[in-house]
């Protein structure tokens, strides 16, 4: 039996490919910031929340489509949704959630997928998701969602082309699917693919399967969990980009499988893909990890950022864009005192420890959260602070 250990600290800080990153604070709510495919949520620790970047479904939840290359504060015409009783924002690739602290969810944006959990598209202000659950943590695909519940058990639906809700079959799915699993600890949403692990240190994966992230087993999807052979490592967290798998282990060491084509491994195959997991060379123990797409974030002891992966539009914050087709190895986008970092699709939002944002890559929609549509291609502060006096 495999060796579990998890630690809180890293739990803190860890993110999928896409959920929100939380930051506790010494006065007031814990910060949080919330990154999803073009947009973001990121909140202070005095409970104000700002929003900008893509809205053309309505992911941020103001009620409106119009787009806007302004920070704005988050304010719902809903008068039953108090913003004070959020407990965390979790952002996907073009819609989002509000978790509330009675454990409600509330989702606005794209809904073709009916990743909502209810129907219509799109939803512009947040609609009150029918899942009753104690919940524990809550990820998000690129059109399907995973719930993890207190009780060890997951919940999955939305987009299922891929086999990913795990129900057995690939149509897209608009009520919770319970998966037949146990005594769950952690999950993860890869961009078209699941994974869970459970208390014994089983890895369950399902949904696609092109790049053998799940099996070496030439078999494009699986529309149920089956076991993913990840060797002997001791699991403290996991993660997974678009189609690749991320686990830190308890030694704080990073190790990767699956689609390298951009380097999103951090190691170079030649963009051929791998079946078995290899760790990534970095001069430090990582303490967080957030991968998005095919690019992937690391917080080193000390508060270090090292990135790797697509670097097409400079989301990497290594001072320079990458060739379309070309993935970037290991480097560093900043030297000391990130507390948290989150990427989105071609884009990267970080916070150091004053509570200063800072962003790099693109800015089509005023993601970046500088009001306007430049790119840049070093991390460069935005003017927001989340930890107010």
């Amino acid at each position: 039996m495999k060796r579990l250990i998890f630690l809180l600290a890293l739990a803190l800080a860890f993110s999928s490919t896409a959920t929100a990153v939380t930051y506790p604070v010494q006065s007031g709510e814990p910060v949080i910031l919330a990154v999803g495919g073009s947009f973001a949520y990121a909140r202070d620790n005095r409970g104000r929340i700002y929003v900008f970047g893509d809205n053309q479904y309505g992911q941020l939840g103001n009620g409106s489509l119009r787009q806007s290359f302004e920070v704005r504060e988050f304010k719902s015409s809903r008068a039953e949704l108090d913003t004070a009783q959020i407990l965390d924002i979790v952002p996907a690739s073009d819609y989002s959630f509000l978790w509330m602290k009675d454990n409600s969810l509330w989702g606005a944006g794209n809904n073709s997928y009916l990743s909502l959990g209810v129907k219509g598209t799109p939803h512009k202000t947040h609609v009150l998701m029918p899942l009753e659950a104690d919940l524990k943590d809550l990820k998000t695909g690129f059109g399907h969602v995973l719930a993890l519940t207190q009780a060890g058990e997951v919940y999955a639906w939305g987009r299922n082309n891929r086999g990913q809700v795990g129900n057995g079959n690939r149509k897209n799915t608009l009520t919770p699917y319970k998966l037949p699993l146990e005594n769950i600890v952690s999950i993860a949403a890869g961009g078209k693919f699941s994974l869970a692990l459970d208390a014994q240190g089983t890895l369950w994966g399902w949904g696609d399967n092109e790049f053998r992230q799940l099996s070496p087993e030439r078999k494009t999807d699986f529309t149920s969990p089956v076991r993913v052979d990840y060797g002997s490592i001791d699991i403290a967290a996991l993660d997974a980009c678009g189609a690749s798998v991320v686990l830190l282990d308890t030694q704080g060491v990073l190790w990767t499988w699956g689609r390298n084509d951009m380097h999103q491994l951090g190691y170079d195959t030649g963009g051929a893909l791998t079946t078995q997991p290899a760790s990534v060379d970095l001069p430090g123990k990582v303490v967080s990890v957030a991968a998005y797409s095919s690019q992937t974030y690391a917080i080193l002891e000390g508060g270090a950022l090292w990135s790797w992966g697509n670097n097409s539009y400079g989301q990497l914050g290594h001072g320079y864009r990458s060739a379309a087709s070309q993935g970037v190895l290991p480097g560093k986008a900043w030297d000391s005192d990130v507390v948290l970092v989150m990427g989105g699709s071609l884009f990267v939002v970080a916070m150091t420890g004053d509570g200063s944002l800072l962003s790099a890559g693109i800015s089509k929609f005023g993601q970046l959260g500088h009001g306007d549509s430049k790119s840049r291609y070093s991390l460069t502060p935005t003017g927001i602070d989340l930890i107010v006096p």
